[in-house]
């Protein structure tokens, strides 16, 4: 594996801002979509989500969409993630979250362990991005604290998986507890009851910002999680599951033995399964590893670092508890992985990195595998 080139698809040193929650989406005319965040700082009331196009296989870009209504139900909210998709009649889909910042607070509250109001919304435009229908909420039943956690699946029958995670208290507990799901779209366009990727039997692991796709070669879904463990406040090793996409099913999952955080699988057709991970201990930097076994085991002397960051990153050199964990999030300089497959032997990678977090610009890598 080899980095051929690389780019910026979002460059905010002047002036300055902060881009994260990087999305790649491939149209089937093969223009290709990055869709992230972009505020003043990475967690801010004043985000919103672009959307930029590439029809050259990502060596230019040009905005086609400079965010989404934040205005939804009467109160103005941040949009903080979204994911864009081409629907069978060529108009676009998006799905997002959007946060009720309007307390004026931090999107965890260490002293209820909970999160600022959230809802996941919808919309739709006929124009390519240019203008957007007004959002609807998707129901989610009865998790709360749901978010989008990268970008959906668009399954070979045409059906659309948001992936979502829950942050909740139930049954009394004393801590948010915390679910991966998967919000099925019918083909009326109208979204089912969330079905259940990942959750620890015991809740002892957390199981964030599930990355899910499809395999080329068998049609089923795997999905990587960067784990915490709730109890011993420390990352684990990330971990992987594959699924059943007609069951709407996943396995357990298990330990990859990589030590990262967010990951984004690509599988190949010729059997091997990539992974494209944040690895924010020093070295830090963003790698790609192969696995030849669906992810048991790694090929750690072919790993290739795609991104190399110079700079130390908070948290990670000593013990550092829960609600401390959540404020380094919000000041970690780069991270969020995506990856689209270009041609058998070509990807196109993108992530945000920069100087600290209110410079964050949306970079790219195109990967000879």
């Amino acid at each position: 594996m080899k980095v051929i080139d690389r780019g910026i698809i979002f460059d905010t040193a002047a002036p300055r801002g902060s881009c994260s929650f990087t999305h790649l989406r491939r149209l089937p005319s093969k223009a290709i979509l990055s869709i992230f965040r972009r505020g003043s700082r990475k967690d801010t009331a004043d985000g919103n989500c672009a959307v930029a196009r590439s029809d050259d296989g990502g060596g230019s870009w040009h905005v086609v969409s400079e965010g989404f209504e934040r205005v939804f139900d009467g109160v103005e909210g941040e949009v903080r993630e979204a994911d864009v998709w081409e629907l069978d009649d060529g108009s676009w889909g998006a799905t997002m979250t959007w946060v009720d910042r309007s307390s004026g607070g931090p999107l965890h509250d260490a002293a209820t362990d909970t999160l600022l109001p959230t809802r996941v919304l919808v919309t739709r435009s006929t124009d390519q991005g240019r203008h957007w229908e007004p959002a609807r909420e998707i129901e989610t039943g009865s998790l709360e604290g749901v978010v989008l956690t990268g970008p959906g699946l668009c399954l070979p029958d045409h059906r659309y998986l948001a992936m979502v995670e829950s942050f909740q208290h139930e049954n009394g507990s004393a801590h948010s507890l915390h679910g991966a799901h998967a919000l099925p779209r019918s083909a009326d366009g109208l979204f089912l009851a969330p079905a259940q990727v990942a959750r620890h039997p015991d809740d002892r692991l957390f199981y964030w910002d599930q990355r899910q796709d499809v395999c080329p070669r068998t049609g089923r879904p795997i999905g990587f999680f960067w784990s915490y463990d709730r109890q011993a406040e420390q990352d684990v090793p990330i971990h992987a599951a594959w699924g059943d996409a007609s069951a709407l099913t996943w396995e357990a999952p298990f330990s990859t033995g990589i030590q990262g955080q967010i990951a984004a699988p690509v599988p190949l057709e010729d059997g091997r399964l990539l992974m494209f991970y944040v690895h924010r201990h020093a070295p830090a930097g963003m790698r790609l590893i192969a696995s030849h076994d669906n992810g048991r085991t790694w090929d750690r002397e072919g790993e290739i670092v795609v991104y190399d960051h110079a700079a130390p990153q908070a948290g990670m050199a000593e013990a550092s508890d829960f609600d401390q964990y959540w404020k380094d999030m919000s000041i970690w300089s780069f991270g969020h992985p995506a990856a689209v497959r270009l041609d058998e032997e070509t990807l196109l990678l993108s992530h945000y990195a920069g100087r600290d977090a209110a410079e964050l610009s949306v970079h790219w890598a195109r990967v000879r595998v």
